[in-house]
């Protein structure tokens, strides 16, 4: 497999078509067989969840031995197997044993020798995502936006071997190691690839790609950590679980992980849609936590500018580029004067 930035803006044409119909390719009839043989439970019931957006099927399953549900969680077979699902369960096997409240994987099966796709089973989490769910006022957003932030540090201090996307091979045999030996190895892999789509979009101009490209030469020695952490960098609203007012109950979704810098996932997550500005109560959440490192503000920037280039690339691909996302895309280029 090609190596990737970011797995869903760099997923091949091929994958994306296939997605397109992986409800229609997946028969929910094998649901009460795969719970029995996986986790020796009964499925009761089992649907569809409406406000989860994702690449996988996922069906949240009822099953009689307990009273909270099981998610289902698979990959229709397309390509190789998806190995990152061992990785998902090393990380959050990890992070809940940090005191981090994840997605708890009971079971992963890549294998295809049973069931002709990959699939895992999960723990359903207590509440409902921010996204669909959140009503409140901007003080109980404020206070979750914080505690997001006090979650990032925590996970922050949680150490692996390398930086970038993790090892395969090493999640085969549940442990967890970056596959890059710098921050800034991870940062740059297809950057060339993402400038030179954007500038053949004429999104932006070939003078403004060059200027890009050598923002990440200069930015080089403020990418330097000596010691990769856990970065969740999907921190959108609707991967994270709350009460119905203030709390988070969970945080789920970590196949875009990787082992780097943690303020990646401070810079990227007000780039996705929020309630309020999230930034600032992010910052003082992490700080109750951590403090903040050495050129911390370079950091945010050049690291947003990271993620909204992969975001511009994947919103042309999936047909999805609105005045939003645009607007995203030139503020995270104004610290540069571009």
């Amino acid at each position: 497999m090609a190596d990737i930035f970011y797995p869903v803006a760099h997923r091949s044409d091929e994958e994306i078509e296939a997605l397109k119909n992986r409800y229609v390719s997946f028969d929910e009839n094998v649901i009460p067989g795969l719970i029995k043989q996986s986790c020796s439970m009964t499925a009761v019931s089992w649907k569809k969840p409406e406000s989860w957006s994702t690449s996988h099927v996922i069906y949240v399953v009822s099953v009689r031995e307990r009273q909270r549900p099981v998610v289902i969680r698979a990959n229709i077979g397309w390509g190789e197997p998806e190995r990152y699902m061992l990785v998902e369960k090393c990380i959050t096997d990890r992070a809940a044993v940090h005191g981090i409240p994840v997605n708890r994987i009971l079971y992963v099966d890549i294998s295809r020798e049973i069931y002709p796709f990959d699939y895992q089973i999960q723990d359903m989490l207590e509440g409902k995502d921010i996204e669909s769910s959140f009503r409140g006022t901007r003080a109980e957003y404020d206070q979750l936006s914080f505690d997001l932030g006090a979650y990032v540090g925590k996970w922050g201090e949680l150490e692996f071997e390398g930086f970038g996307r993790f090892d395969l091979d090493e999640a085969e045999h549940s442990s967890l190691a970056g596959t890059k030996q710098s921050m800034y190895e991870y940062m740059i892999v297809r950057l060339d690839e993402d400038i030179r789509y954007l500038a053949d979009a004429q999104v932006v101009s070939v003078m403004q790609a060059d200027a890009i490209r050598k923002l990440f030469e200069i930015h080089k020695p403020v990418m330097n950590v000596k010691k990769g952490t856990l970065v969740q960098y999907d921190l959108a609203d609707h991967n994270v679980m709350f009460d119905g007012g203030k709390t988070i109950t969970g945080i789920f979704d970590w196949e875009a992980a990787v082992t780097g810098d943690p303020v990646l996932d401070l810079a990227s997550a007000p780039t996705w849609k929020t309630f309020f500005p999230r930034e600032e109560k992010m910052i003082e959440g992490y700080r109750s936590v951590r403090d903040l490192p050495n050129f911390f503000r370079e950091k945010i920037a050049i690291y947003r500018l990271r993620t909204m280039l992969w975001k511009m690339v994947y919103a042309i691909r999936a047909g999805i580029l609105n005045e939003d996302r645009k607007k995203k895309f030139e503020a995270a280029l104004v610290p540069f004067r571009i």
